[in-house]
């Protein structure tokens, strides 16, 4: 009987907890996913360029193109970004969504850059 309590006790409070709402100016989940994911784009491009002050101040460009692109402001990623790192189960399963869909995008990419290569062969003289 202990144990029933005790498992009726646990399912309210998970249920509970996983309607909770977010804080006013957190991103939801699924934009938040978005962002990062543009933010991720970005990183691995700047990481390909060599270290200079311009980069920097370009840097912060590219990152307020982001904000600009999906209606939010930096303080507001921020906030977004700080909520959502004090539940690390929940931030590492964004990521996992992140990976997914930037793995999608490659492979797109890569298919485009196949059908140009076979046009550009298709067209070489013979």
């Amino acid at each position: 009987m202990n144990r029933l309590k005790l498992l009726i006790i646990s399912l309210f409070l998970l249920t509970a907890c996983s309607t909770e709402e977010l804080p006013e100016g957190v991103l939801d989940q699924q934009k938040m996913v978005n962002v990062l994911t543009d933010m991720t784009v970005i990183d691995g491009y700047m990481s390909t360029l060599m270290y200079t002050d311009t980069l920097r101040t370009s840097g912060k460009n590219y990152y307020a193109t982001v904000y600009k692109n999906h209606n939010i402001s930096k303080a507001a990623f921020d906030k977004s970004l700080k909520y959502y790192s004090m539940q690390p189960a929940l931030l590492d399963s964004m990521y996992t969504r992140v990976t997914k869909k930037l793995e999608a995008k490659e492979k797109t990419l890569n298919k485009l850059q196949m059908k140009e290569q076979i046009k550009t062969f298709q067209k070489a003289p013979k």
